[in-house]
Parts: C-alpha cells; sequence; structure tokens
C-alpha cells in the first residue's frame, strides 16, 4: 500500500503526462535520476511509490514551468476563418 502523501508511479506517470505533453519526459526523468529508463517505466507503471531516486529528480521538474509540445510559433498560427490546417502563407 503506497504511503498516503507520495504518488503511486502511475499517478506521477499521468502528473507528467499533463504537464510535458508531446515531450520525452521520461528520458529526462532517467537521466535526472540516474536510472536506466526501462527501470523508471517499471516504476510508473506501478501502484507502489517508485525509489527515493526518481522522486527527488521528479520533485525537481515539477518545479519547471509547465510546456507544451505542440506549441506552435505565434507566426505559425493559423489564420481566422481559415480551415487548422492551412498556416501563414509564405511570399515567396
Amino acid at each position: 500500500m503506497p504511503h498516503p502523501s507520495l504518488p503511486t508511479g502511475r499517478e506521477l506517470a499521468v502528473a507528467f503526462a499533463r504537464k510535458f505533453p508531446g515531450q520525452d519526459w521520461i528520458a529526462r526523468l532517467s537521466e535526472r535520476s540516474g536510472m536506466d529508463r526501462d527501470t523508471v517505466e517499471w516504476h510508473l507503471q506501478e501502484d507502489m511509490a517508485p525509489p527515493d531516486a526518481v522522486m527527488k529528480a521528479a520533485s525537481e521538474m515539477d518545479g519547471e514551468p509547465e510546456q507544451r509540445g505542440d506549441a506552435m510559433a505565434r507566426d505559425d498560427l493559423p489564420i481566422v476563418g481559415l480551415p487548422g490546417n492551412l498556416g501563414k502563407l509564405n511570399t515567396d
């Protein structure tokens, strides 16, 4: 049974997937924790608290601002009234 104040691996995975969409946050978590990716991924699938190294790395990453991996640059946003798949036209 997980400790009530610590997230389980699954809870941590869901929270980070929301915080860092479209990014390989597992690689960053693995690098910061000093653990290989397979081990980190295994812990993120479990209903128990991850090891201290993963929790410390997650705490450091949690302090980072939320990021959008699919965000477009302002100049690349579609023009209002055009279908979403049409972006800003380039002049040649």
